[in-house]
């Protein structure tokens, strides 16, 4: 479904300027309980602080060599040391963790080829799209968890008919359903890839949302990723743009991951040409920020940050879940995160009867999203109830 979300949302605050009432559950920003931007005040006077030479100067395109072992560091936490040791690793700056998909269909597919993903998903279809790829689907759910049955024989048929497959798994806190992973359908995923092992297999794993799981370790099923055959090359899209909550500054990276050193060998020049010929470069202060809060006594300093924003958003999808349960509004399986779906055959039309009543969400397939990190809690008591009365 080709919608434009940033417009929505441009649209929604358009309409709180002559109505303060009017509901912006659009767009993936987090905004505290008085409706303002910048819930990381670690990040604000660290942005302000930073000196000329950290803003101002062209980058390394790839980032340079301290940001790249920053953030790889910084995505694989206390196990960096164990997936350094078992395989071969790099990483290049991108704008935001789109950047990174749209680099890795750019660098891995061929026009034409399909790309494997989730019938539910984020808005892969843009970058396919000018990647001029298709899309080949799996289902998603079956009953409250992921149909791995069909993510296995979906892979098998496509599998069959292309030679190399790029992969993508949004995980944790999904989007757009707020479902995560557990630790046994994530090995299973592993386990499947490595079937395929006539195939070369490109896992796309986008992990935009890894700080706001509220799974007790965020990184443990990292280490699913050693147990890849040399087959598959992995590259994890990360978005520091979400991290931080900076989204307008666009900072990311692409990281790949293998047991083929061949494949880590030719990650970094098709890459970084990916990024000369595409963007030029990240910008120097987002690459600096992650760098930044990558030194110990800065990172607890956002990592309080982070916690509070966390508490927030968990107590917002309680209170939407906890109420969307006791008057039979049906979602998908939620697990934590900005997002949840709530199911609806008619989307556009739910969408437009919505918006014409103040309430700003996301028509998708079979449902309309809703941001929870956007709204605040005032604004959740009652919503589900007034998103029923247009069903």
């Amino acid at each position: 479904m080709a919608i434009d979300i940033l417009q929505i949302s441009k649209n929604a605050l358009e309409a709180q300027k002559t109505n303060p009432n009017v509901i912006n559950a659009s767009i993936g920003m987090f905004f505290d309980e008085e409706r303002k931007i910048g819930g990381m005040p670690a990040v604000s006077k660290a942005l302000r602080a930073l000196p000329d030479m950290s803003v101002m100067p062209y980058p390394a395109v790839d980032g340079g060599k301290e940001f790249k072992d920053n953030v790889i560091a910084w995505t694989f936490g206390k196990y960096e040391e164990r997936i350094r040791q078992e395989m071969f690793v790099d990483a290049c700056a991108t704008p935001g963790g789109s950047g990174a998909i749209a680099s890795t269909f750019s660098v891995y597919a061929k026009p034409n080829d399909y790309i494997f993903v989730s019938n539910i998903r984020w808005q892969y279809d843009r970058f396919a799209d000018r990647a001029h790829l298709r899309i080949f689907e799996h289902n998603m759910f079956k009953d409250d968890g992921f149909d791995l049955d069909s993510f296995d024989e979906s892979l098998k048929r496509l599998c069959e008919i292309q030679k190399q497959v790029i992969v993508i798994v949004n995980d944790p806190c999904h989007n757009p359903t707020g479902y995560t992973l557990s630790q046994y359908e994530f090995k299973r995923i592993i386990d499947i890839l490595n079937k395929y092992d006539q195939n070369d297999i490109v896992f796309l794993y986008d992990v935009a949302y890894l700080e706001y799981t509220s799974e007790e370790d965020s990184r443990i099923k990292m280490l699913e990723l050693l147990t890849l055959k040399e087959h598959v090359m992995t590259v994890l899209a990360f978005s520091g743009s979400k991290t931080f909550g900076v989204y307008g500054l666009r900072l990311g990276a692409a990281i790949g991951l293998s047991k083929n050193k061949k494949h880590i060998d030719n990650f970094r020049p098709r890459f970084v040409n990916e990024a000369r010929g595409s963007w030029s470069a990240t910008p120097t202060i987002s690459i600096e920020l992650l760098n930044h809060f990558s030194r110990k006594e800065n990172h607890q300093l956002f990592s309080k940050d982070l916690e509070y924003i966390k508490e927030i958003v968990a107590k917002r999808s309680q209170s939407f879940i906890s109420q969307a349960n006791e008057i039979g509004l049906k979602t998908y399986p939620f697990k934590s995160g900005f997002y949840v779906i709530v199911l609806t055959d008619k989307p556009m039309e739910v969408f437009e009867k919505l918006s014409n009543n103040g309430i700003y969400l996301v028509p998708m397939e079979n449902g309309i999203r809703i941001a929870l990190c956007s709204i605040s809690l005032k604004e959740i008591d009652g919503l589900p109830k007034k998103i029923k009365t247009y069903l």
